[in-house]
Parts: C-alpha cells; sequence; structure tokens
C-alpha cells in the first residue's frame, strides 16, 4: 500500500496505518465511482437495504485495505454487520462503505464514514471512545475529512480536510483546511421530513426556520448536508422520527463518527436528551434519532427529537 498523508505522523500506536489505509481506500472509491456500474444486484444487506454493485466493491476495498495496514484488530460495515477479526493490533474499525447509496445514481454527491476505536471491539463502546473519525464527499472533487489527535500535542482533537488532487503526474492527497470549526449560521437540513406529519414539533420547528428565512439546503444524503455544515461553518442537519417514520440512521455505521467529527470542531450533537457521543452501542443495528451542527441550533431541536 503506497504511503498517504498520516502514516510519517506521530500518533502513536499505528493510527497512521489506519487512516492511511481508509485514505487508500477513498481513492479506490473515487475511482469505482467513476468508471463502474452503479445497478443494483438484487439482493439486500442484513439490514435489509438493497445492495448495488458500488456498495459491494466499496465494502471489499475498504476491507482490503484496512487488513492490509496490519494494524485493525476488528472491523465492522454496514453491508456486513458482524464483528469480523482481520489480524492486525490496536484499532476496531466501523464503517458504512457507501452512505447516500440510494441517490448515487441520480449523479448526487454521496460519502463514506469511517469510525476508529482503540482496542478490538466495537459493541457496548460509546462514540466518545473513539480516537479518530472520518468521511468522504465523492462529488465533483473526493474530499477526506477527519477528526484525529491534534498534532500541535494539544488535548483534544483537530478537524483536516484533505482533496485528491493530481501533482506531477500522479494523485496524491493534500490538504486544504485545517483546524475546521463549526460557527451559527442560519441554514438547515430537514431529514425525514415524512415525520412532521405525526410530529408537530418537528413541523413546528421547521416553519419557524421558513419564517427566520433560514437558507434550506439538504439533498438526502447524510454525509453531504453534514460536509455542507463544515464547510460553510454551521447549520444543522436534524432527523427527528414519528410513529410511523421511525429512525434509520445507524448509531455505530452513521451517527457516531460524524458526530465525533462535528463536536471536534465545535459544534453539537443530539437525539433530543444527550449527545450522540453518549450512546452505548449496545447492537450494531441500533438506531438514533439525531441533530448535528451548530451548538444553538441544535438546542432548537431538542424536543422535536424527544418528541
Amino acid at each position: 500500500m503506497s504511503a498517504g498523508p498520516f502514516s510519517k505522523r506521530d500518533f502513536g500506536q499505528n493510527l497512521g496505518k489506519v487512516l492511511d489505509a481508509i485514505a487508500q481506500a477513498v481513492q479506490d472509491i473515487a475511482v469505482l465511482l467513476r468508471s463502474s456500474s452503479c445497478g443494483e444486484t438484487g439482493t439486500s444487506n442484513t439490514f435489509g437495504d438493497k445492495q448495488l454493485e458500488v456498495d459491494i466493491r466499496a465494502d471489499e476495498f475498504i476491507f482490503e485495505r484496512l487488513q492490509e495496514s496490519n494494524a485493525v484488530a476488528t472491523a465492522s460495515s454496514e453491508e456486513r454487520p458482524e464483528e469480523i477479526p482481520l489480524g492486525g493490533q490496536g484499532f476496531a474499525v466501523a464503517f458504512d462503505p457507501l452512505d447516500g447509496s440510494s441517490i448515487v445514481t441520480a449523479n448526487f454527491a454521496v460519502g463514506a464514514i469511517f469510525g476508529v476505536w482503540p482496542g478490538d471491539r466495537l459493541l457496548n463502546r460509546t462514540g466518545s471512545e473513539q480516537v479518530a473519525a472520518a468521511y468522504a464527499v465523492f462529488g465533483p472533487r473526493t474530499t477526506l475529512i477527519v477528526a484525529l489527535p491534534d498534532p500541535g500535542g494539544f488535548a483534544g482533537q483537530v478537524v483536516q480536510e484533505y482533496a485528491l488532487v493530481e501533482e506531477n503526474g500522479a494523485v496524491t492527497w493534500r490538504l486544504i483546511r485545517d483546524d475546521i470549526h463549526v460557527g451559527e449560521r442560519k441554514v438547515f437540513a430537514p431529514a425525514n421530513l415524512r415525520a412532521a406529519a405525526e410530529n408537530t414539533v418537528y413541523r413546528d420547528l421547521v416553519s419557524q426556520f421558513i419564517v427566520d428565512k433560514y437558507t434550506l439546503r439538504y439533498t438526502g444524503g447524510f454525509v453531504p448536508d453534514v460536509h455542507h455544515i463544515l464547510t460553510k461553518g454551521g447549520g444543522i442537519f436534524l432527523n427527528p422520527v414519528s410513529p410511523s417514520a421511525p429512525a434509520k440512521l445507524r448509531l455505530l455505521f452513521e451517527c457516531a463518527p460524524l458526530a465525533f467529527i462535528v463536536e471536534a470542531a465545535g459544534g453539537a450533537s443530539s437525539d433530543g436528551r444527550t449527545s450522540i457521543l453518549q450512546l452505548a452501542i449496545s447492537s450494531l443495528d441500533a438506531r438514533t434519532p439525531i441533530s448535528l451542527g451548530s451548538k444553538d441550533e441544535v438546542k432548537k431541536s431538542l424536543r422535536c427529537l424527544a418528541n
């Protein structure tokens, strides 16, 4: 595996190798999305989601790269939701290989999500135990956003963005934004909007956003909607529920890693009662309502999430 942007940095315990494996897998998937069929396979994963050919191949690429790193003891994915031993030592990785595959055939931006925990297990952990998390955006550009230990030696995490670029005939990762922060902006992305038919608190909140002249930025993809918040410096993604529109986003594979990144950037996350990072991952299929983004905006969403 070729050296990536993280392997030469001293994170301790080979975390750089894991992050480089993720970066290489993202590069593999970027090529895959440009050149392969996005047709359905006729199969579904354990959760009942229809699988595309690119879902399965992206999943394979990531498992292969993680195993090659020799630094991953256990991995699990949304396509293969079981704790699979990979023979390495140091970390457990959970990932969604192609988040938003339902919109990939419309040629919308899609993503991949990764959470990295120390040790060899994922169950009965919390998101706060992650040592790093990342997501990739596959759009006009391929970018990788990473929350990782502060390379300056200070406490906490730093959030950085890398872009896949061609330099001197070679494809490489270039750091394009360092120390990303989430502030306050009047932008909203209302997911699971069908829940507003029964969840009147959610419906009232969306109406208030409109009255207050918030900007709507919603693609139908979790990753690009959260990425817009980090790119523009604020806003909120919210996914409340109702009796007939239950939670679909998975705590382990989607919510915990993205919450880790947003909170590392100075934002907030909640399920209506507590930070997403405090929720115990009691099963690989655990799901949760969620809001992510600017602290003040997340506070406004608490009642509709707990409804």
